[in-house]
C-alpha cells in the first residue's frame, strides 16, 4: 500500500476513536441533563406533594374542629336539656313525697289534734 492509503486509514481510525470519544462524551452530557431534569422534576413533584399534604390537612383540621364544635354546643344544649328534666323530676319526686306524707301522716295528724280537741270527723 503506499503512503497516503496508509496515512488515510490513520487518519480515518484517528476520526473514527475521535467520533466515539465525542459521542460517548455527547452521550454522557445527555444522560446528565436528563438526570438533572428528572431530579427537578421528582423535587416540584415532591413540592406539590407536600403542599398538597398541607392543604389537605388544614381542610382536615378545619373540618374536625368544626365538628368538635357542633359536639359541644349539643353537649352543651343537652347537658342543659338534662339539667332542667333532672330539676323538674326532682321537683316532682320532693312534691310527690310531700303529697304521700300528708296523704299518710296528714290525716293521722288531724286525728291526734282532734282527739286533742275532743272532735272526730
Amino acid at each position: 500500500m503506499n503512503r497516503e492509503a496508509i496515512d488515510y486509514v490513520k487518519e480515518a481510525e484517528a476520526r473514527a476513536i475521535q467520533l466515539r470519544k465525542d459521542g460517548e462524551k455527547e452521550i454522557k452530557k445527555i444522560q446528565k441533563e436528563t438526570q438533572e431534569q428528572i431530579d427537578e422534576i421528582h423535587q416540584e413533584m415532591n413540592k406539590q406533594l407536600d403542599e398538597y399534604k398541607r392543604m389537605q390537612k388544614e381542610q382536615y383540621d378545619k373540618k374536625l374542629q368544626e365538628k368538635r364544635e357542633e359536639v359541644n354546643r349539643t353537649v352543651s344544649i343537652e347537658s342543659e336539656r338534662f339539667a332542667n328534666v333532672y330539676q323538674d323530676k326532682k321537683d316532682d319526686v320532693a312534691n310527690f313525697i310531700v303529697k304521700e306524707v300528708l296523704r299518710r301522716y296528714g290525716n293521722s295528724q288531724d286525728e291526734e289534734n282532734d282527739a286533742f280537741s275532743g272532735t272526730v270527723q
